[in-house]
């Protein structure tokens, strides 16, 4: 059995309570009446006949536009419609006459289907059945407009999942080449590497569920990164990391800065032979968020590192941006001198409203 929906009926009961009386109000203007002479006694017929307009907007509701309407049938719905509110309107006309009348003006008699009469029944059920229905397409449209939003959140949220979990084994298999090369060289950072990787996979699989994470932990997590490959290139790499945070708990999206590193390693030590240097300033001030990672880099390696054409990795960054922080965020890149220059900047304020 189909629970009641209380509060729909609430909705529902109000709406009569307040279209009673003021159609009473709207009924005497139209007749030219007093309303305080003859309000009584057009309320009291109001009262009489709302059960027949109920009947015709219920079935509209529940029969004629689910049938219909919803179903892209518009011309089936304009005539079951019509004979719909023409039915009624007998209906209401036995109503008036072999009810209303008798008991409330005994003595008084209206034929049925007099034309005056039988077109005031039809205006009076058209205008309650087209401010109904009114309200109930309204209705229906904002339903609609929440399901689409609804769909097109889960569509989004799919897809950011998706990225999300090719970003992992991504940063998993270009960091297991580099213990890879550790062991091969049968190093004695091997171990103290595959810890630094244990920290940083623990981290990525318990502590980014959430859609949002501390900006403390994903600067740890760049941080230990950067140890991580340190290991492997020892005296051949130089890197430099700041940052200047007014608050380490506001919040962003887990992972998005990592891939930026990841990336200047990719191609800038590991393509080069010599000394490579990388840069590293993140800047964070009332939720605007600068991030910026410099890299040396040899000649014929320039065209790889384009973030639009360096493999999953970077295109899958990209994404991310676009579905997280929709004209919120600005990347841009430039090669000079040698180096390869990511400039990220995010607006953090809408998950970080300032108080």
């Amino acid at each position: 059995m189909a629970r009641i929906n209380w509060f729909r009926v609430g909705l529902h009961t109000l709406f009569w309570l307040v279209y009673v009386p003021v159609n009473a109000a709207l009924g005497c203007l139209i007749q030219g009446l007093s309303v305080y002479e003859y309000y009584d006694a057009v309320i009291t017929s109001e009262i009489v006949m709302v059960p027949v307009k109920m009947v015709l907007v219920y079935v509209l509701f529940y029969y004629v536009i689910p049938a219909y309407l919803e179903r892209s049938k518009v011309a089936l719905f304009i005539l079951v419609s019509i004979i719909a509110l023409f039915l009624t309107s007998i209906l209401y006309r036995l109503v008036y006459v072999y009810f209303y009348l008798p008991v409330f003006h005994p003595g008084q008699y209206e034929n049925i289907f007099d034309p005056i009469y039988l077109t005031l029944a039809l205006f009076d059920l058209f205008i309650t059945a087209s401010a109904a229905v009114a309200i109930k397409m309204i209705r229906l449209r904002y339903s609609n407009l929440e399901y689409e939003q609804e769909l097109m959140r889960e569509k989004l949220s799919a897809e950011l999942n998706f990225l999300r979990a090719q970003t992992n084994p991504h940063f998993l298999f270009n960091t297991l080449n580099n213990l890879y090369g550790l062991a091969r060289k049968k190093s004695d950072k091997t171990p103290e590497a595959i810890l630094k990787l244990s920290k940083i996979m623990r981290f990525m699989l318990y502590e980014c569920r959430e859609p949002r994470i501390l900006m403390a932990g994903e600067m740890q997590v760049i941080k230990d990164y950067i140890e991580l490959e340190k290991l492997r290139y020892s005296e051949r790499l130089k890197v430099e990391y700041q940052e200047e945070v007014d608050n380490s708990g506001t919040l962003i999206a887990p992972l998005l800065l990592l891939p930026f590193v990841e990336n200047s390693f990719k191609h800038g030590a590991h393509s080069s032979t010599g000394l490579a240097e990388i840069k590293i300033f993140l800047l964070l001030k009332r939720n605007i968020l600068n991030f910026s990672v410099e890299n040396t880099y040899e000649p014929g390696n320039t065209v790889r590192q384009d973030p639009k054409g360096s493999g999953i990795g970077m295109n899958n960054e990209i994404r991310q941006l676009e579905l997280v922080y929709p004209g919120k965020h600005r990347l841009r890149t430039i090669q000079e001198d040698g180096w390869y220059k990511t400039f990220l900047s995010i607006d953090l304020s809408e998950d970080n409203p300032i108080l």
